[in-house]
């Protein structure tokens, strides 16, 4: 199990919600070396670049949760 660090992902989708007014980033990706999916909820702060269906991002964890992500 990963806790904590950087890995390599790519984006695979990008969809921006309002939670009472509050935008928010539901993001889907891969890892590098994974067959699955996954989806993080982030916010505006925590993205480093323009996240796009493709971009190749570092995803950054603590505790298991995706805290940042970073376009490379």
């Amino acid at each position: 199990m990963f806790l904590n660090g950087t890995k390599n992902g790519v984006v695979v989708g990008v969809q921006a919600i309002s939670i009472h007014g509050t935008i928010m980033y539901d993001v889907t990706f891969q890892l590098a070396n994974e067959a699955n999916v996954r989806t993080a909820r982030i916010g505006p702060e925590a993205i480093s670049g323009q996240l796009a269906p493709g971009s190749s991002v570092n995803v950054v964890f603590l505790m298991n949760v995706v805290t940042a992500m970073q376009v490379v």
